[in-house]
């Protein structure tokens, strides 16, 4: 880490314009979206670009958009708004290879991609995971999930020249699947009680939370506890309204007892047939962007229920009764946490998810929630236990504490590993066997404490020689931190044969996302290069602007170097 740290600072003090290094064989990759590529136009129009900035690697995202294809597939539809006889991933083929550049067939393997089901989840709903929120994610410890996966992956690569295969979310986002086969195959496969039937629905339930708690209940009823007594559920009344708070980030993380829970008020809340309205502040969005109202909207979308999002502005044309979510609305200004109030005291239902912690000395969002301040962020497995004080937050006969959900997950984690592991196992094997001379890489998480969050052993995958190389996505802005991340992948591959730096070309300012500083940009890759990276790819080309064209063909890849190709195993 110190000379990992050392040479940053070198990098910093090199002239803007010098060269690092002597000129290898190196990666000098890009992604590039498939929908950047429905016309040959403008197909020609990214070659071109890549062309000019000296790059030889496109990884082309082929598979996603809720299981739209960008190549001729017998297994899932061609993408919407290809043009007709037009083959998006033959063309790119045909036209990079003319320019020197090799092109590697992009999935992503995890994520859905898309908020309502639409191909290969319509036919097959029991593939996705049971995650209680409902989100849309493969459940690798499916063997038919992986078959279809592989399938589709060697489909690709047998009618293709192609270079390379690229996994990308291959991972998991939901921590749990409460489907009937993953809970009785694990409870079979490492002697636990499969979570099934009434202790679905019913309390005490595990769940691995993240969130920013409310505490010191004032008015507040406490319906659910964390196991060190946190309040987890609470109901407050106010006027002739009712204040619902779920006490952490339960639209991620939402176990079939707390969706229970949210049904059973929401539809009392709505038994007249009266929508459901989200909103946040604009102070919330512009600090932590717009995902925690969209993600809230797709959760209670599985549900069953279809929520209006409106302004903040809004609130005082509610009905009297009507039914308002507050999504992690962190920061609420003391004029909108009076329509609150005076919303809630004329009969508005409130739900609150993960509650307005960076507002809590307003004293109207006091008297809303009924609690009078906040704790330390959590970021753990827990217990959320049932205080029997009301039907929406039910006791069950069964019996669980924080220590037996604690080792059950160390085994689930294990699970899950092995099922992620498995598909890119089957993928490299047939790969090699149907084309020897094609890189299978992966887009992995760049930490190995993120990179276990996620059920992802790249490690292990290096180690024992299923995947060629991996790509971290560094997309970190800061550069020290960045030279930290890449210490620790040296714990792993010492002299970076097998891992290539994964470098972001934007940056999100006020929730959206923009093209990085040149300068930024600059001092990245010099970093990369000093420590003994086999090359960059970056993410992506969609940002790659004229003046970083300028900067990558005149200083990083000033002249032409044939492509690298890594050894399959690790020095």
């Amino acid at each position: 880490m110190r000379g990992c740290l050392a040479s940053l600072g070198a990098v910093l003090l090199l002239p803007a314009c010098a060269a690092v290094g002597v000129e290898r064989p190196r990666l000098r990759g890009t992604w590039v979206h498939g929908i950047d590529i429905k016309t040959p136009a403008a197909a020609d129009a990214l070659i071109d670009r890549m062309a000019r900035a000296h790059l030889n690697t496109a990884f082309v995202l082929v598979w996603y958009w809720g299981g739209q294809a960008f190549f001729q597939s017998s297994l899932c539809p061609m993408g919407e708004g290809v043009q007709p006889g037009y083959d998006p991933l033959g063309y790119m083929v045909q036209q990079c290879h003319k320019r020197g550049i090799q092109v590697h067939a992009w999935f992503v393997n995890g994520s859905y991609g898309a908020q309502e089901v639409r191909h290969v989840l319509d036919k097959h709903p029991q593939w996705a995971v049971q995650d209680g929120a409902g989100r849309l994610w493969y459940d690798f410890s499916k063997p038919e999930v992986r078959r279809f996966q592989s399938d589709l992956m060697i489909e690709c690569l047998r009618k293709y020249d192609l270079d390379g295969l690229h996994l990308d979310y291959i991972r998991y986002g939901p921590h749990q699947c409460y489907c009937t086969y993953c809970q009785e195959t694990f409870a079979r496969r490492y002697g636990f009680e499969p979570m099934t039937g009434s202790r679905l629905t019913t309390y005490p339930t595990g769940v691995r939370i993240t969130g920013n708690p409310l505490i010191k209940p004032t008015t507040a009823t406490v319906l659910a506890e964390f196991s060190d007594g946190t309040p987890a559920i609470a109901l407050n009344k106010l006027g002739k309204g009712t204040v619902l708070l779920l006490n952490w980030h339960a639209e991620n993380e939402m176990p079939p007892a707390v969706a229970e829970t949210i049904k059973l008020a929401l539809g009392m809340w709505t038994a007249g047939g009266g929508p459901i309205h989200l909103t946040t502040t604009a102070q919330t969005r512009a600090q932590y962007g717009n995902n925690f109202l969209e993600t809230t909207r797709v959760a209670l979308l599985r549900l069953g229920f279809r929520p209006v999002s409106i302004p903040a502005e809004s609130i005082p044309k509610l009905p009297s009764e009507g039914v308002l979510v507050l999504p992690s609305v962190y920061i609420i200004p003391g004029a909108t946490a009076a329509l609150l109030e005076a919303f809630v005291r004329q009969g508005g239902r409130l739900l609150i998810i993960d509650g307005p912690t960076k507002s809590m000395v307003v004293s109207a969002l006091q008297r809303i929630t009924g609690f009078a301040g906040t704790g330390r962020y959590l970021n753990r497995e827990e217990v959320i236990r049932s205080t029997g004080r009301s039907p929406l937050v039910p006791r069950g006969k069964h019996r669980l504490t924080l220590t037996e959900w604690k080792r059950r997950m160390a085994q689930w984690d294990e699970f899950r590993k092995l099922g992620v592991t498995e598909l890119v196992r089957d993928v490299y094997r047939r790969a090699k066997g149907l084309k020897p001379h094609v890189q299978v890489s992966a887009a992995v998480m760049t930490t190995r404490e993120s990179a276990e969050a996620a059920y992802q052993e790249w490690p292990r995958w290096l180690r024992e020689k299923s995947i060629d190389f991996v790509v971290p996505m560094a997309y970190t802005q800061d550069s020290v931190e960045l030279a930290r991340q890449i210490a620790e992948w040296k714990t792993v591959d010492p002299s970076l044969q097998r891992i290539i730096p994964g470098l972001s070309l934007y940056q999100d300012v006020e929730g959206k996302s923009v093209p990085r500083d040149v300068n930024l940009v600059r001092r990245q890759h010099n970093l990369c290069r000093l420590q003994g990276a086999r090359g960059a790819m970056y993410f992506s080309l969609q940002y790659l602007t004229d003046p970083l064209i300028d900067v990558f063909r005149k200083e990083f890849y000033p002249t032409a170097a044939p492509l690298r190709v890594p050894p399959r195993r690790l020095p």
